[in-house]
């Protein structure tokens, strides 16, 4: 017991620290920002979130196939995030230097793949050093809790600072400083892990190539129903994930003024994550992450709507967006990794973490043709298209079977 609870607040104080470097990289609004800033398009843009947000996905079957047979993950852990430090600490610096804006574009997004990418390999490795660390379901949910509600404090609390340098400071070096502040934050995050003491999942089963993991995803589907309804349902509400980068393009297509607007769309998703944190640890402990997912798709339902009919007022109203969007994105941090870890087991809940990851094709593909879609077709489109998509997904939302 003495050691789970070392392990509860190791992994708190990884989450706070992680929280604070988040806040200055933000993916739906600093890094938007910067790519607009850099010249980049809705095109450039649309890479960019596939980048950050669905194309690394991919990639954690093939480092799941990999970290599976491994008794010990906390190694791998520690490589990914070093990888993340240096790759923050990369941006920072290069931000500094006279560089034409097409080479610094260039330079970004490949610094930022390498971020998004290492981050996979790290993540793989999180969910299952977190699975054994903590196995108990009634603690896992209290830390699930406890790590939403301290994290979104401290992120809300960073995010004042970020929009502070974003408002005194001008371009680049305003980018520059929230590169290095998060690149330092992450490291302090990384000495939590430190404290771990991993336990070893000794097995003598022969575990599957990554080849024959591929060709075993129908039939470990089949088999469990709860893995297939989850990857669905994954896969319907990642439309409302991915399009929240866009909102930034929607604002500066809509405002004239928009471009001094992002610090306070910064802030307001903070301060949603923190409201909407105390809000759903209460409801996971009482109903379990089921309802806590229904809310957050109801709400990802309304708001592609929304910004329509918003973005026809003024920035600070249209700014409620990102207040909205903060309760989502609290919602998906709380519950998506904790449902992966109920319906696994320690065997394999890193294979289960990279089928989850290689089938989360929305979220991979869509950012890389949206953007195209957004300027030839326009918003108007492809608002409704995502609410709908979220609306289907209650259905399989209903089929996953977790203990409540």
């Amino acid at each position: 017991m003495e050691n789970i609870k070392r392990n509860f607040y190791a992994f708190i104080w990884h989450a706070i620290f992680l929280a604070i470097a988040s806040s200055f990289i933000e993916i739906n609004t600093v890094i938007p920002s910067l790519i607009l800033k850099a010249g980049g398009g809705e095109i450039v843009l649309g890479i960019v979130t596939a980048i950050t947000v669905g194309v690394p996905l991919l990639a954690q079957l093939f480092f799941a196939s990999f970290l599976v047979s491994k008794k010990r993950k906390k190694p791998y852990l520690l490589t990914g995030i070093y990888l993340r430090i240096f790759s923050l600490l990369a941006i920072g610096l290069i931000l500094t230097l006279s560089i034409p804006d097409k080479i610094l574009l260039v330079l970004i997004i490949i610094i930022i793949s390498i971020f998004s990418f290492s981050g996979v390999f790290a993540g793989v490795s999180y969910t299952d050093l977190l699975g054994k660390s903590i196995p108990t379901k009634e603690i896992q949910r209290k830390f699930m809790s406890y790590r939403q509600i301290s994290r979104s404090f401290f992120a809300l609390i960073s995010a004042f600072l970020a929009k502070y340098i974003l408002n005194t400071l001008n371009y680049p070096k305003n980018y520059s400083n929230m590169f290095l502040i998060a690149s330092f934050s992450l490291f302090i995050a990384s000495l939590g892990f430190w404290l771990i003491k991993e336990k070893e999942i000794d097995t003598n089963k022969k575990f599957p190539s990554f080849i024959e993991v591929v060709k075993n995803i129908p039939e470990i589907l089949s088999k469990d129903r709860n893995l297939l309804n989850y990857v669905i349902f994954s896969n319907l509400t990642g439309f409302g994930l991915i399009i929240i980068p866009f909102y930034i393009l929607l604002a500066k297509n809509s405002f004239s003024d928009s471009k001094n607007m992002i610090g306070n769309f910064l802030l307001l998703q903070m301060i949603g994550i923190v409201l909407a944190s105390i809000v759903w640890g209460k409801i996971l402990h009482k109903k379990g992450y089921k309802h806590v997912l229904f809310f957050c798709s109801v709400m990802g339902i309304v708001l592609p709507i929304l910004s329509l009919f918003l973005s026809k007022t003024t920035p600070y109203i249209y700014s409620m967006i990102f207040l909205i969007s903060g309760f989502t994105l609290s919602a998906r941090q709380m519950s998506f990794e904790g449902v992966l870890i109920e319906i696994s087991t320690h065997e394999n809940r890193a294979l289960y973490v990279g089928i989850s990851g290689a089938l989360n094709i929305v979220t991979a593909i869509l950012p890389l043709i949206i953007g195209t879609i957004i300027k030839y077709l326009g918003f108007n489109l492809v608002m409704p298209f995502v609410s709908v998509m979220i609306i289907i997904s209650l259905y399989f939302l209903v089929k996953i079977e977790l203990h409540t």
